[in-house]
């Protein structure tokens, strides 16, 4: 499916794919990392980035000759970066759902077949990997949360440092890819927190030990590209020159205005953006003419999500859950809270309402939506519900190779909008 994705959707059509392109090249040809500049052509506006994903991207684009073909070896290699993302959904979903075997599967079939996600894992960007670092981190995360439960009940081997360090190596490698990334340490933190606590308080020394282990790691692997942010722009993230590329953008006064809205109405707008968005909206296929499925699509598909949602939330109410799992589940849901805080800061200053910033929590919020699916039908018709799920969702992923071509399907979004939602 990511095959047909790659290789049907226009080049350049992916989520500032261009510029991506346009990084990898100037690796290519230059043999040094780029510096961000204002006075740079408008499609070098992603040299702020982190480094890896494009270093890890070179040898697909030059093993091929340049131009189309070598762009086209690019989206093939992140359809691998991908594939080792569904890896870690599965292994996440056996570990926060040990009793729930048809889960894993079905979260993993989630995230191969969401049709935005799809597209993203088969275009040319950063965030895939991004999640693949986000996911692996919380997997070993949930693991460390059990192995400090079994030592309180049964008085066997504690969590090691090398697990704390393992979650910082992670957290490292997802800032070298993405500084969204950063936001996982304060979710380690607080693993470390909850760990540290017994029955006679906390273990001061261990939690010391953990966090300095983890953020330590985090920082050796990652503070040279922090340092180097803090030389050139004057913030450790590149937050200031993250602002400026898009200081030609929008801003949300200046988009009420253009579109007679109010803020309530904006806000709904932002909202119904980025609920679609989920789901897919793709494109500019070209100008600002953006491609959506029929309305009913995305209504039918929020109203099961809507459903899930609340019965994985009476699952969490009234389940029999190991204290470590939820534990777990409130560490997944604290990575949910700070990328959507973050997420609602970028749109208090440009219009952003793309979900996939909010896509690292993606493998956990997957496994959470089909527990909830598993508890809308009775015990005995779980794996049917889950198959049948599965089963729209790949044949709307399959629909959506048709609405790229299909010009009822592309919606012009005013100009002043911004070229990108």
């Amino acid at each position: 499916m990511a095959a047909l994705y790659a290789t049907n959707i226009p080049l350049g059509k992916g989520p500032d794919e261009t510029a991506h392109i346009r990084y990898i090249t100037w690796l290519a040809d230059h043999h040094s990392l780029p510096v961000f500049s204002r006075e740079s052509p408008g499609a070098d506006y992603e040299f702020h980035q982190p480094p890896l994903y494009y270093l890890i991207s070179l040898p697909a684009y030059l093993m091929s000759p340049r131009g189309q073909v070598a762009e086209q070896t690019v989206r093939f290699a992140n359809i691998i970066i991908g594939i080792a993302l569904l890896y870690l959904t599965f292994a996440l979903g056996r570990a926060l759902a040990p009793d729930h075997p048809w889960v894993p599967p079905a979260a993993t079939a989630v995230v191969a077949f969401l049709p935005m996600h799809l597209a993203l894992a088969s275009t040319a960007g950063n965030d895939v990997l991004a999640e693949v670092f986000a996911a692996a981190a919380l997997l070993v995360m949930v693991y460390y949360l059990r192995t400090a439960a079994s030592h309180r009940s049964q008085q066997s081997e504690r969590p090691s440092a090398s697990a704390a360090a393992a979650i910082g190596l992670f957290i490292g490698l997802g800032i070298l890819t993405k500084s969204l990334a950063a936001l996982l340490l304060p979710a380690a933190w607080a693993a470390f927190a909850l760990a540290a606590r017994g029955p006679n308080g906390f273990d001061w020394r261990r939690l010391a030990r953990d966090m300095a282990a983890g953020t330590a790691v985090a920082l050796l692997v990652a503070g040279w590209w922090l340092l180097r942010n803090q030389a050139l722009y004057g913030d450790l993230l590149a937050q200031k020159a993250f602002l400026s590329a898009f200081r030609d953008r929008p801003s949300p006064q200046q988009m009420m205005q253009f579109q007679h809205l109010s803020p309530s109405l904006y806000l709904a707008e932002v909202i119904a953006w980025t609920l679609a968005s989920v789901l897919g909206v793709f494109g500019p296929v070209y100008g600002n003419r953006f491609v959506f499925y029929p309305y009913w699509v995305y209504l039918v598909f929020g109203t099961k999500g809507l459903a899930e949602g609340v019965s994985f939330l009476r699952y969490l109410a009234v389940g029999k859950l190991a204290g470590w799992q939820r534990q777990a589940w409130g560490i997944s849901a604290l990575l949910g809270l700070l990328l959507l805080a973050s997420f609602i800061r970028f749109n208090l200053s440009f219009f952003q309402a793309q979900a996939r910033y909010l896509f690292p929590a993606l493998p956990a919020a997957s496994v959470a939506f089909c527990l909830g699916l598993e508890g809308l039908v009775p015990r005995r018709f779980a794996a049917t519900a889950l198959v049948a799920g599965i089963s729209l969702l790949a044949l709307l992923a399959v629909g959506g190779l048709f609405v790229w071509v299909s010009p009822q399907f592309q919606i012009p979004i005013p100009s002043s909008a911004g070229a990108q939602p």
